[in-house]
């Protein structure tokens, strides 16, 4: 069978994609194709699928149309074969760009049911709606199609290597876009090989498609997805004139005189298509090169494409025309759209065109032996005949996506029917979870709706709701405002102007619009309460606390009303949030009531609001397992958009914990997760923390910096200030106080008009007053010192107990007074007692250390100052660790832990340190087993760890000699 640029090889074709060693394309077996001149490129492939053990890797063939892309793809998929493993194949075509999951369904299409049946129910549900496999009037998730995908990967994974291929990847349609790339980023490990291929849409023609002009966006986020240093990019040349010359020889049985020869290898420019069209015309016209003449056939591909194509009868083109149109061609559409004879024959048209080379059918369909052929067929039909071809199609084929597209491309005049039709369509595409595929559906049936239609707003509400929805907010926008031109006064508009808050920046023009929705008139009171709460969330995020409890207690009271008990539950569960917020404490009988009321998961539900509550008011043994569960259970039913969330208080919980690698690890998944639904990027100062707590300034600062920026851009007053206080801190801990003032001072200034009874999330607070003690500015200090006794005074959390001491103690010593300080110092130690927070534990330590040096009492402070040294060097605290060892230098003892163990101890934790077992030990010192581990029990206890390896690597690092005669550091 003869390839798209004229090799032969297995054949790979959508709709025929096949699980296994045996079945791919129809074609058994897995004999390697004969490629003509690419053996560098085919050895390049062939490395990168030796190397699969060693986890996630892609190869990227790239060139022009006809340049032997496919030959070379076909011949990566018959090594995979060859090999036994799972291949997953697609070759979408033009026709396929603007459908739901075209792309999926031919990858998947060898999968058999029971491994889709392993999948938890969600996943499987919208997985089976999306591959057509089960009817569903309950919308699918589209983010659980994608990690329904990634599980099915990595099952077939676990039993055999996985190739999956995509050849012609600008043609693929988004939804199968959105997945493969969010399966690609989370596959690492797994022996998985992506094989893509791609070429400019530059074709002879503008195909009449969205996703045109979209293949270097396509293509780069795809590399993304795959990670630069994973992919082989191979860019697919011209052939030499040798292999120009075997391939005419072995595909035409033709052989040209080298004069010739050189000829049609100049006019082709090594493009193998071009040269094998090039020597079928001059067969066929019976032409001879004359030399120092042109050739007697055209000089471009797209001319000579043309010229064979017009030697067809007009029939067999027009054929060809409705085969270039469509997504999948049947052979009963075909039959149906032109009036084919029935009948197991081929009709005439067809088998005409098949023995011509144009086009090949495998089962009951029809395909192009080339995508640019169907280019440019279709760019020979006129705009008109075009339109009538496509109201032709509509009538045939039985997919309504399909029937909605080919009826888009059919009108260009209002037509309330056609509106129809595409509002159905946009129902089917939501159902199956193609967000995208909807979102141009609801644009084209508001695009078709007659200006004197009643459906006018309605329809560009929706259209921009699935924009949004699909991540697109700028078009968004563009569509709400549509909507609010056309919209009649009251709900209608109210309704226009909700979504357009929701969307709007910067937030207080969402406020504004929020309360130009309230003044309309005849609003119902379900309405009305999403309007308040809206609100309400609007108030928090720009810093009006006081509005934000208002407005939500008016929400509550207007879905009580309106009997809607999951409204209910979200308004009660908002209410408790921001009254904890305004210095409410944790509300548990609301948070109790919202939950008993509303289980479900998500980005608002009462689970979550109550999770981050706890985790602000410091419970975060509490708050953990409740935010691993939310994102579990987001996860499993696909709503990324909630996982992605809940993974961002998980990074933040962690980082409060000291785990700062874990909660690098969740910010990640996090902007992963939002990657694929395509929204703003996850609040970056949680990962930037985490960056700053473990030493790494520069990286911290630069993503704090991007964090600032595009708060600043939608007046996020909560982003703002939490970036700010992350660069910061950088500065802090490199004891640069004056540059640390000048980010931690403003950040100060946003919070305290706002959130003057609370400081939840935010702990910048007793940062900036070391900043100012350090600058002499004691006057400021003492009034934020006040500050946080009288909302720790009046809340009781633990954390603005003891770090509101600590800052007071720090206060103390700069004025002199070192035994009150001293005393401070020990209540805010036992507030620590019930705050999980080390490195703040270990700035109090720090500090404690520094005093009882100064108080002279050397025991005391080496004993504070190892423990806090301990406490930031087993989390990684790099730049904390380092301060607290040259404290330790101060008092003239080395860093080290180990100095202050009895010799019996010290030579327990030096043998433990060897590596000996307790038994071992007993043996060596004449002592009992017990006694050896009531030693090291001591040990322990004094060294602040928990584990042997911690005990030598305690014995084993050396201190410095200490240098008694250094002055203390600002306080």
């Amino acid at each position: 069978m003869a390839d798209r640029a004229g090799s032969t090889t297995v054949q790979v074709r959508a709709g025929r994609s096949r699980v296994g060693p045996a079945a791919h394309g129809g074609v058994d077996g897995a004999s390697a194709p004969h490629v003509i001149g690419r053996a560098l490129e085919l050895a390049a492939i062939e490395r990168v699928l030796d190397a699969v053990d060693d986890g996630l890797a892609g190869v990227l063939l790239e060139g022009d149309a006809g340049i032997g892309k496919t030959t070379l793809f076909e011949a990566g998929v018959s090594a995979a074969i060859g090999r036994s493993w799972h291949v997953l194949a697609a070759q979408p075509t033009p026709g396929d760009a603007d459908l739901s999951f075209t792309g999926l369904i031919d990858l998947f299409d060898g999968i058999d049911d029971a491994v889709l049946a392993e999948l938890p129910p969600p996943q499987r549900r919208s997985l089976e709606v999306a591959l057509l496999r089960r009817d569903s009037e309950e919308a699918a998730e589209p983010g659980a199609v994608s990690v329904a995908a990634v599980r099915v990967v990595r099952a077939l994974a676990r039993v055999r290597p996985v190739l999956l291929a995509i050849d012609d990847l600008q043609w693929l349609d988004r939804p199968t876009r959105r997945t493969v790339e969010f399966t690609i980023r989370r596959l690492q490990a797994e022996p998985v090989i992506v094989l893509l291929s791609q070429r400019p849409v530059s074709s002879p023609v503008e195909w009449p498609s969205s996703a045109a002009g979209s293949t270097t966006q396509t293509v780069e986020s795809m590399i993304a997805a795959l990670g630069g240093d994973a992919i082989t990019r191979l860019r697919v040349g011209p052939l030499s004139i040798q292999a120009v010359y075997q391939l005419l020889h072995e595909r035409l049985a033709l052989t040209l005189g080298h004069p010739a020869l050189v000829r049609v290898h100049e006019a082709s420019g090594g493009n193998p298509l071009f040269a094998l069209e090039l020597a079928r015309a001059l067969i066929e016209s019976g032409g001879r090169v004359v030399p120092g003449r042109p050739l007697p056939v055209p000089g471009r591909l797209n001319d000579l494409l043309r010229q064979r194509l017009g030697r067809l009868p007009a029939r067999t083109r027009r054929v060809l025309l409705g085969v270039a149109a469509m997504a999948t061609p049947g052979l009963d559409e075909l039959r149906r759209a032109f009036d084919l004879p029935p009948g197991p024959r081929l009709p005439d048209e067809l088998e005409r065109a098949e023995r011509a080379g144009l086009i090949e059918i495998r089962g009951t369909v029809v395909r192009f032996s080339h995508p640019l052929l169907a280019s440019v067929v279709y760019a020979t039909a006129t705009p008109a005949e075009q339109r009538r071809l496509h109201r032709r199609l509509a009538e045939v084929v039985a997919d309504p996506e399909a029937q909605a597209h080919h009826l888009a491309l059919s009108t260009v005049e209002p037509d309330e029917a056609v509106a129809a039709i595409l509002d159905r369509a946009v129902a089917t595409a939501t159902a199956r979870g193609s967000t995208d595929v909807a979102a141009q559906f609801a644009e084209n049936a508001f695009a078709l709706t007659p200006a004197d239609g009643v459906g006018a707003a309605r329809r560009a509400l929706v259209a921009g709701s699935l924009a949004v929805a699909a991540g697109d907010q700028v078009r968004g926008r563009e569509l709400f405002a549509q909507a609010l031109e056309a919209a009649e006064p009251g709900a209608e508009r109210a309704e226009t102007l909700l979504r357009m808050a929701e969307v709007a920046e910067p937030l207080q023009a969402g406020i504004e619009l929020c309360d130009r929705a309230l003044d309309q008139s005849g609003l119902a009171g379900s309405l009305e309460s999403r309007l308040h709460r809206a609100r309400a969330g609007l108030s928090y995020f720009v810093g009006n606390v006081g509005d934000a409890r208002q407005h939500a207690q008016i929400g509550l009271r207007l879905a009580e009303a309106a009997g809607d008990p999951a409204a209910v539950a979200m308004a009660t569960a908002e209410l408790g949030h921001w009254t904890f917020c305004g210095g409410g404490g944790v509300q548990r009988e609301l948070f109790d009531r919202a939950v008993d009321l509303d289980r479900s998961p998500g980005a608002h539900a009462p689970r979550s609001h109550l999770a981050k509550v706890l985790m602000d008011s410091g419970e975060l043994g509490e708050a953990r397992p409740m935010l691993e569960r939310l994102v579990a259970d987001a996860t499993a039913e696909g709503d990324l958009q909630a996982a992605a969330i809940h993974e961002v208080h998980l990074a933040e919980l962690e980082v409060w914990a000291g785990n700062w690698s874990t909660a690098l690890d969740h910010a990640d998944e996090s902007l992963l997760l939002r990657q694929h639904v395509d929204r703003p990027a996850a609040p970056r100062y949680v990962r930037a923390m985490a960056l700053a707590c473990l030493g790494r300034a520069d990286e911290a600062r630069a993503e704090a910096e991007t964090g600032l920026a595009e708060a600043e851009r939608t007046d996020d007053v909560v982003d703002r200030m939490q970036n700010l206080h992350v660069l910061g801190f950088v500065e802090l801990s490199a004891e640069r106080y004056g540059p640390a003032h000048a980010h931690l001072g403003p950040a100060v200034d946003l919070l305290r008009p706002r959130w003057n009874r609370e400081f939840g999330d935010a702990h910048f607070v007793p940062d900036e007053i070391e900043a100012l003690i350090a600058l002499g500015d004691l006057e400021r200090a003492r009034d934020l010192v006040a500050w946080m006794d009288e909302v720790g005074g009046s809340t009781r959390r633990p954390w603005t107990l003891a770090t509101g001491g600590r800052c007071r103690a720090l206060l103390l010593a700069a004025d002199g007074d070192i035994e009150a300080a001293s005393r401070e110092l020990g209540r805010a130690l036992a507030e620590h007692e019930r705050l999980a927070m080390p490195l703040e534990l270990g700035r109090t330590l720090l500090v404690d250390g520094i005093v009882q040096r100064r108080r002279r009492h050397r025991a005391a402070a080496q004993a504070a100052l190892r423990r806090a040294e301990g406490l930031f060097r087993r989390h990684g605290a790099t730049a904390w660790s380092e301060r607290a060892r040259r404290e330790l230098d101060r008092i003239g003892v080395r860093s080290g832990p180990q100095h202050d163990l009895t010799p019996v101890e010290t030579r327990v934790a030096g043998l433990v340190a060897e590596g000996r077992t307790n038994r071992e030990i007993a043996d060596r010192l004449f002592v009992s087993h017990k006694t050896v581990e009531a030693t090291l029990t001591h040990v322990y206890r004094k060294l602040d760890i928990r584990t042997r390896a911690e005990l030598a690597a305690s014995i084993s690092r050396p201190g410095p000699a200490a240098d008694a005669g250094e002055t203390d550091p600002p306080m």
